[in-house]
């Protein structure tokens, strides 16, 4: 038992240390979903040892892995809150997959109206979806949209429902273009906060399970749209399909200058989020440029998805 948990320890410790093995094999590319528990792992197999006087002498290894590993958890950890200096521009974010537009609408409008974000990124929008969005409630929330629908998903098929991106805003947007070549909607739009412009990507990447190749290339279109404005105040929103371990995550924030919101405020996994246990990885991302502090997050849920929401407040420089 010792030495199957280190080697799952290891494994999953590696995917990290070496994210470009992730690009090589889409087994390794799902297995950097779950690195965060390879701490558990790790912790198992060191009390396995301890306990075992025929393998006390390999608990040294295995105490090294999970020191290692711990310290590749701090950004999970909460840290002091972030501290504002003066009186700043405040800006709110949420962003919500619908599941192929499957997510109650009135229970969407009523976390909407609670928290009265400035701009809304909703992923898997289809066309019943962009019906109840254009009710006048709607338009009163947010009079001002840009993106695509997807057709309803077929039952019987399963297909359609999750090709669709909206970006929803109290602000005018001037639509900036889009990914190239991405299995769904990724667009880029400049959103004419007054005194604070800024660019917000909504984003919907396809996940490893779509196959390594239409992961890779989804993740590079996605960040060569976003590092195509880097001399603007810069968001990325939406559901990245990825964690902060993930190879396509951390050539995004590499390659465009971005942190995420999430960093130093706990733990907050948003998918599976319509199973009887607890969400077990986030996917769902909010990722600043340096013109942005993060002053709040949280994530709610939503009857008829398989995704929690997440809600970020910003501070603006």
């Amino acid at each position: 038992m010792t030495t199957a948990f280190g080697l799952a320890g290891l494994a999953l410790l590696l995917v990290v240390l070496a994210p470009d093995l992730q690009g090589r094999s889409q087994w390794l590319a799902e297995a950097a979903s779950f690195a965060p528990y390879g701490w558990i792992c790790w912790l198992v197999a060191v009390l396995v040892g301890l306990v075992s006087a025929r393998r006390r002498l390999a608990v040294l290894p295995l105490a090294l892995g999970l020191a290692v590993h711990s310290f590749l958890l701090l950004p999970y950890l909460p840290g002091a809150p972030s501290a504002v200096a003066g009186q700043r521009a405040t800006l709110g974010i949420l962003t919500l997959n619908l599941r192929f537009g499957l997510a109650d609408p009135e229970r969407l409008a009523a976390e909407v109206d609670r928290r009265r974000p400035d701009v809304v990124v909703l992923t898997e929008v289809t066309d019943s979806t962009m019906k109840a969005l254009s009710t006048k409630p709607w338009r009163a929330r947010l009079p001002y949209r840009l993106g695509t629908t997807d057709t309803d998903a077929d039952p019987a098929t399963g297909s359609g429902g999750a090709g669709g991106t909206m970006i929803l805003s109290r602000f005018a947007l001037t639509d900036l273009g889009r990914a190239r070549d991405t299995a769904f909607t990724n667009l880029a739009a400049r959103v004419a906060m007054p005194e604070h412009p800024f660019v917000l990507v909504g984003t919907h990447p396809a996940s490893p399970e779509h196959g390594l190749s239409r992961w890779l290339q989804d993740g590079q279109s996605i960040a060569a749209l976003a590092s195509a404005h880097t001399s603007e105040p810069l968001v990325v929103a939406g559901d990245l399909n990825a964690t902060a371990e993930h190879l396509t995550l951390r050539e995004l924030k590499a390659r465009a200058g971005l942190t995420d919101t999430s960093t130093g405020r706990g733990w907050h996994a948003t998918y599976p989020a319509d199973t009887w246990y607890p969400p077990l990885i986030q996917i769902d991302h909010v990722l600043v440029s340096s013109a942005f502090t993060t002053t709040g997050l949280d994530t709610f849920g939503v009857p008829g998805t398989d995704h929690r929401g997440l809600m970020v407040q910003l501070a603006v420089s």
